[in-house]
């Protein structure tokens, strides 16, 4: 679950969203793990895309955020990075916001304190949001017309009623966020949670200096979820036309970068790795790769691509969401699609064989062009390769 909160411009027309934290639990966790789970459920679950459309999104960040301990992958062009209050204006977070602001992305400083002009920060941030609930009439006159001279976007935040809404726009905010406009909404998303050892072996590989997009590929394929999660965000732009669509895991492996792929296993460990596979995972797995392996029979170019039909076919199962949904959230290549969809072309028959095969031989009508023999081959050399990896994810000691 990610909450969400609209942001109106002057004439109430949203402006974008801020993301919030909305975990289960009695207590808050760290400051860290709130800003992951964000990150990880907004970019990578429910989809940014879902959640903003081509509106901004506003995102807490904590000191580690901003400092560069951890990175931010979102894209410059859409997030806002908030400044909470209670992070410490020393030396390197002021030198981690300027390279923030040196690459792209606009900063928002969040809850103003009244008397803290000689904030370093105030220099660097785009957007000033001002917390209504803690200002006299005349302290928040006197806020815009300090503010007026930096040539920010002020916010008026927590505005609760007609009152303050009017003085607001009489003052000049461009801004507004509050209860009597939208209070916080709660979007949820279906969520496959990747296997904290796989996120730790694609975490070394990149680590080595000889490692290519092949090797990290095969390890990311080993995970239905962490497959699932870098297909959807390298994905999210394909649909707008913004790059060609995907064909492969390797090729959202590809497109997305070591850097970023990177950061986003990082956050997924920080935010909801967990250990183990249950029995809808290894048939997912199975299926995938006895996809692969009937097809480097006949064409071994189509591999890859062979490998995720089978993974994407399966996760409708996975996910409880119709195959349609799941799909339009990917945009993935035509043809992989169609195989998916109405088991067309070459692909569409090895997936319809595999699928023949899960519900018994006799139901196998050999669509790919391989033989029994051969098709049976295959299965067994995807189940014990599913195993196989199954067995070493569940090894948490």
């Amino acid at each position: 679950m990610v909450g969400r909160q609209p942001i109106f411009d002057s004439k109430l027309r949203v402006r974008g969203y801020e993301l919030l934290y909305r975990g289960g639990g009695a207590t808050l966790p760290h400051g860290d793990v709130m800003t992951a789970d964000v990150l990880v459920h907004s970019g990578l679950d429910v989809g940014l895309e879902a959640l903003v459309g081509d509106k901004l999104a506003f995102v807490n960040a904590t000191r580690a955020f901003l400092v560069g301990e951890r990175e931010i992958p979102l894209t410059p062009r859409q997030a806002v990075i908030e400044i909470l209050e209670d992070v410490p204006r020393d030396r390197e977070v002021v030198a981690g916001c300027r390279r923030l602001v040196e690459t792209g992305y606009t900063l928002a400083l969040d809850d103003y304190a009244w008397g803290l002009d000689d904030d370093p920060i105030i220099e660097l941030v785009s957007i000033i949001k001002v917390d209504l609930l803690t200002l006299t009439k005349v302290q928040l006159a006197e806020a815009v017309n300090r503010f007026s001279a930096y040539g920010v976007e002020l916010v008026a935040e927590k505005v609760e009623t007609y009152e303050q809404l009017r003085n607001c726009q009489e003052l000049g905010f461009d801004l507004y966020q509050g209860y009597l406009l939208s209070r916080p909404e709660v979007v949820e998303g279906q969520a496959l949670t990747p296997s904290m050892l796989t996120c730790m072996r694609v975490l070394q590989e990149l680590c080595d200096p000889e490692t290519s997009a092949g090797r990290v590929e095969r390890i990311v394929q080993t995970d239905v979820a962490l497959s699932y999660r870098f297909l959807r965000v390298a994905g999210s732009g394909a649909a707008r036309g913004l790059y060609r669509r995907l064909s492969s895991v390797r090729d959202a492996v590809v497109w997305l970068g070591e850097r970023r792929v990177q950061a986003w296993v990082l956050l997924m460990l920080l935010a909801d790795a967990q250990q183990g596979c249950d029995e809808q995972l290894i048939l997912a797995m199975v299926r995938a790769r006895m996809a692969e392996l009937i097809t480097m029979e006949l064409d071994s170019g189509l591999a890859d691509a062979a490998f995720t039909v089978g993974l994407v076919s399966s996760l409708d199962l996975l996910l409880q969401v119709p195959i349609r949904t799941i799909l339009n959230g990917l945009t993935l290549d035509p043809e992989l699609e169609d195989a998916i969809l109405s088991y067309s072309g070459k692909l569409g028959g090895v997936l319809s064989d595999v699928l023949a095969w899960e519900v018994g031989a006799g139901e196998f009508q050999g669509h790919s062009g391989l033989g029994l023999v051969a098709v049976e081959r295959c299965y067994l050399q995807a189940l014990a390769w599913a195993k196989e990896v199954c067995e070493v994810l569940d090894l948490t000691d």
